[in-house]
């Protein structure tokens, strides 16, 4: 649910709020991608050397602070700090991601557990991922609701029709589209918070190199 905040939610953001090119949006979510890459092999190496709830914690932390700063978001905010929101998720995804998800492949029953239950605990893990991702894109609000607020916003998206609406009319749709993303980025700073709970939950000690053992 983070990740959408960023992947389906922040270039829309960038390009009708802040009134940015495409390419400028796809830089910004460019810097999650990258820096998910890199917090992926760092968590792996982390894991090793103290724990899964080390890693992990690391990751929600990073989550928390991403959000924050796309909360913080403003029509006239830079692309800087829109790119470092997107930094900052992209780090807590690489840390979080790999955390659970080894830990729920190797630690599920100890190690010597059958087959068949980490088998169910990836598709668990893969249903969480795929509901996480189930989306509805954001409504203006108006009250009453206005009919062509659709059509405008895909006019407020298209650099060579933006022109054409006024300057009234942008700056109305801006904070608009601002007002409305950022209740987005808001629910996924609690779903973030939620994530830093259950890091903090796994055991202290549990690693790769240190597996739970069953008696």
């Amino acid at each position: 649910m983070v990740m959408m905040a960023i992947n389906a939610f922040l270039p829309l953001y960038v390009q009708g709020a802040m009134a940015r090119s495409p390419a400028a949006a796809g830089l910004v979510l460019g810097a999650a991608s990258v820096s998910w890459t890199f917090a992926s092999v760092a968590a792996g190496r982390l894991m090793i050397r103290t724990s899964y709830r080390l890693a992990a914690t690391v990751g929600g932390i990073a989550l928390i602070a991403g959000t924050l700063v796309l909360m913080s978001l403003g029509p006239t905010s830079s692309l800087l700090r829109a790119g470092l929101g997107s930094l900052l998720i992209g780090i807590g995804m690489g840390f979080c991601n790999t955390s659970f998800l080894v830990s729920t492949r190797r630690e599920r029953a100890g190690m010597s557990a059958a087959w068949r239950h980490r088998r169910s605990c990836s598709c668990a893990s893969s249903a969480i991922r795929s509901g996480g991702g189930v989306r509805r894109d954001p409504q203006l609000w108006h009250s009453p609701p206005h009919p062509d607020a659709g059509d405008a916003v895909n006019r407020l998206l298209e650099p060579a029709a933006r022109h054409d609406l006024g300057a009234a009319e942008i700056a109305r749709l801006s904070e608009a589209v601002a007002g409305s993303l950022h209740v987005v980025y808001v629910v996924a700073g609690l779903v973030a918070v939620v994530g830093l709970i259950l890091a903090l939950a796994l055991p202290a000690r549990l690693s790769p190199t240190r597996p739970h053992r069953q008696k």
